[in-house]
């Protein structure tokens, strides 16, 4: 049984310690916002500003057009003219352009005519998600370009004689997109809702995990050991604190991400704040188990980045589990932020509620608990 006079003594003293401290006060509520700032405004992976060299050797109405339709799609920019080819290696070569587009003679008569046309584009692969982007943008302006071009064609392809009379089968296609949860198709959206989960657990598991090594480094935790303390108490007592702190920094950053970003928010602030306590109760676990491996706060430094690389690499925040191997994703389920980012992005982007997000939720229950018992358990071996 934990005994609540003794339990309230020894978180008062945990804040006093904690708080008494002006820089530990910064620590505890400046980097998470700070961060979420540089977050905020650095990953950007929409696509825009892409460098284009032209070579334009028709010089007709149609090539214009053509490369008007990539200046004014406020994704492509030429960046040079160019009159031969040589000219294009270096460019690519010095980091200049990201695109080269070579429009050859007789474009615009061969497009009239129906005949096949040709246009060389050369791409910079170096970040293939990147030119990935650029080809697909791309390839839906050429398609906007031909398209009266291509129905022309198919008009006359597909003439049929009916009742005496030679009449044109309709040939145009209307195509009607609509895009859900993310109308704007804006990554900052997925992936400062990502960013959300990193921050939190970043912050409590280095928090807690430091503390208790500065304890033992301070030879203020044999103090702990003799007193009347309860190991129950003294696990309760340790990691309470950081998990009210990181409540509040959870409060902060859904705020920032809300009024300051315009995260668009569709689910429920309160389902948000009830997993959040799910997910600190095991960020504060995983923090007080590296302490017990720790000798000092170097190692335990060392510890958690070692723990939240492969943490935020199997959670989805860039890389999606669907694309990775049957075994690995059977593993990422033991990872705690993957369900909290899932739940997350659910109530932020597409407004889920607890009857579709109750898998994750319980995952990241059972996931809490036995780290918080396992962890609890260590630790106190490790007082006696």
């Amino acid at each position: 049984m934990i005994r609540h006079g003794i339990l309230l003594t020894l978180l008062q003293k945990e804040f006093t310690q904690i708080f008494r401290d002006i820089r530990m006060r910064v620590v505890l509520f400046v980097p998470p916002v700070a961060m979420l700032l540089v977050f905020g405004y650095a990953i950007n992976t929409d696509l825009k500003n892409v460098r284009l060299a032209v070579w334009d050797e028709d010089r007709s109405a149609e090539s214009r057009h053509l490369i008007e339709k990539f200046t004014g799609s406020g994704i492509f920019f030429v960046e040079t003219y160019v009159q031969d080819e040589k000219t294009v290696n270096l460019l690519f070569d010095t980091g200049k352009i990201d695109m080269f587009l070579h429009i050859p003679p007789q474009f615009e008569q061969n497009l009239q005519n129906g005949k096949q046309v040709s246009l060389q584009i050369l791409v910079d692969g170096t970040d293939s998600s990147r030119s990935s982007l650029v080809i697909a943008a791309m390839q839906g302006l050429f398609q906007e370009v031909m398209l009266p071009y291509h129905q022309k064609s198919i008009q006359k392809a597909f003439m049929i004689r009916q009742n005496g009379s030679i009449q044109a089968l309709p040939s145009s296609i209307a195509i009607e997109e609509r895009v859900f949860f993310n109308p704007g198709l804006s990554s900052r959206n997925f992936y400062l809702s990502g960013i959300f989960g990193l921050l939190i657990s970043m912050i409590t598991i280095l928090l807690t995990a430091m503390s208790v090594v500065k304890e033992r480094e301070n030879n203020t935790l044999d103090q702990l050991i003799v007193s009347p303390l309860r190991p129950a108490e003294l696990v309760v007592g340790k990691t309470l604190p950081y998990m009210i702190v990181g409540f509040v920094d959870t409060i902060m950053v859904s705020l920032l991400l809300i009024f300051w970003f315009h995260v668009p928010f569709s689910g429920s602030f309160l389902l948000l704040l009830l997993v959040s306590v799910e997910f600190l109760l095991t960020t504060t676990a995983i923090g007080l188990f590296i302490s017990t491996i720790s000798q000092n706060q170097q190692q335990a430094i060392l510890t958690v980045v070692l723990f939240m690389l492969p943490a935020l690499l199997f959670s989805g925040f860039a890389f999606p589990i669907e694309s990775m191997p049957p075994v690995v994703q059977l593993l990422t389920y033991a990872n705690p932020m993957r369900h909290f980012l899932d739940v997350v992005r659910g109530l932020f982007l597409k407004g889920a509620g607890i009857r579709i997000l109750w898998p994750q939720i319980l995952f990241l229950f059972v996931i809490g608990l036995s780290m918080f018992l396992v962890s609890g358990k260590r630790f106190a071996k490790h007082l006696e």
